[in-house]
């Protein structure tokens, strides 16, 4: 997506309507005209029903949110200090496609949870069938890369649409690369993705998922995604902005010397944490064979050696924090968990050193 440098072949086209020229992408499937409006499916008929959600901040307005956000997530994370050198670049606002798909889903699904029974450990048979009205946004966009889209989309429900209007807009109104054929798949399958997260949750084992909708309506929405960026010493930092609920999505701050140090030591204490119950797993182990029948004992052995590879892990995804050059924070100023990869971490601390 151009939001993030995405770059392709670009043609210039004229509007059926108002006969204005404008660019049209390779992979555009329906279009907007920037001037007039007038929206269609490339090389077919007028998009009748064309909504947005309103957008409710002003650049300026934007540049405050930012602001506010920054001083309460780094104060959870990294150090207010950073606000001292922080430059706020102009805001970018773009306009980015979605299909807000409505129907009535019928699921079902089959699975266990373990459930201690005295002594024993049970299955218990979760076996359910519902039926609910859903309403689930996909993002128009095959080649999205925009920052925070996740986030963004779980901002759209229950917020109101208006029809869509070029004049309200002000900015880049970005064209879809799905057509309303894909919509209804691609919804079907985001919406049996959630449930499955909720699930997997809920049990401890899913055996069998199944869902049906039957979509009673949708429509092409345009939503407003402003994108700012700042700088902090050498290096350039992303927060995400919901122009329609006026809340940060998703913001990244720079790693600091504070960050690095809570974290180095919180790794240190963990790894001396699991050597140490390493080492004392199979003196435990010794003792238990040698002074007890009871078979409960031999749990204590697994606890422990559960609990020593539990510290060190939790070690290295500390370790791996050490060594970002920036984290990610939802707004609420909570890190959002990525996969740690120690090669990439390395790398990326590199290339923006450079």
């Amino acid at each position: 997506m151009a939001i993030d440098g995405e770059t392709k072949d670009i043609e210039q086209y004229r509007c059926e309507k108002c006969n204005a020229p404008y660019p049209l992408g390779a992979d555009d499937v329906i279009a907007t005209c920037p001037y007039c409006g007038f929206t269609f499916t490339v090389g077919g008929d007028e998009i009748g029903r064309h909504l947005l959600l309103p957008n409710k901040l002003s650049p300026d307005e934007v540049v405050d949110v930012v602001k506010m956000w920054l001083s309460f997530a780094a104060g959870k994370s990294v150090g207010r200090g950073i606000m001292d050198q922080v430059e706020i670049e102009t805001p970018d606002l773009r306009w980015i496609p979605f299909f807000r798909v409505r129907g009535n889903c019928q699921t079902y699904h089959l699975g266990g949870k373990k459930e201690k029974r005295g002594n024993r450990t049970v299955w218990k048979k979760i076996e359910r069938s519902e039926n609910e009205e859903a309403e689930i946004w996909v993002i128009a966009r095959r080649h999205a890369a925009t920052f925070g889209v996740e986030e963004y989309i779980e901002t759209f429900q229950g917020l109101a649409t208006e029809d869509f209007d070029i004049s309200s807009t002000e900015a880049p109104v970005l064209n879809a690369e799905i057509g309303e054929e894909d919509a209804n798949p691609r919804a079907l399958y985001r919406k049996s993705e959630e449930d499955r997260v909720h699930l997997q949750e809920e049990l401890d084992r899913l055996f069998d998922y199944r869902i049906n909708m039957d979509v009673t309506d949708r429509s092409y929405t345009h939503a407003p995604y402003w994108l700012v960026r700042y700088n902090y010493m050498r290096g350039t930092f992303r927060v995400a902005v919901s122009g329609a609920t006026g809340e940060v999505i998703l913001g990244e701050l720079p790693v600091t010397k504070l960050y690095r140090m809570k974290r180095w030591l919180t790794s240190i204490v963990m790894f001396i944490a699991s050597a140490l119950l390493f080492q004392a797993l199979p003196y435990a182990t010794a003792i238990i064979l040698q002074s007890s029948t009871d078979s409960e004992a031999l749990l204590v052995p697994v606890l422990l050696f559960g609990g020593g590879a539990f510290l060190w892990v939790a070690g290295l995804i500390f370790l791996g924090h050490v060594l970002r050059y920036e984290v990610t924070l939802t707004a609420s100023g909570k890190e959002r968990e990525d996969a740690f990869d120690f090669t990439d971490s390395v790398s990326s601390l590199g290339r923006r050193r450079r």
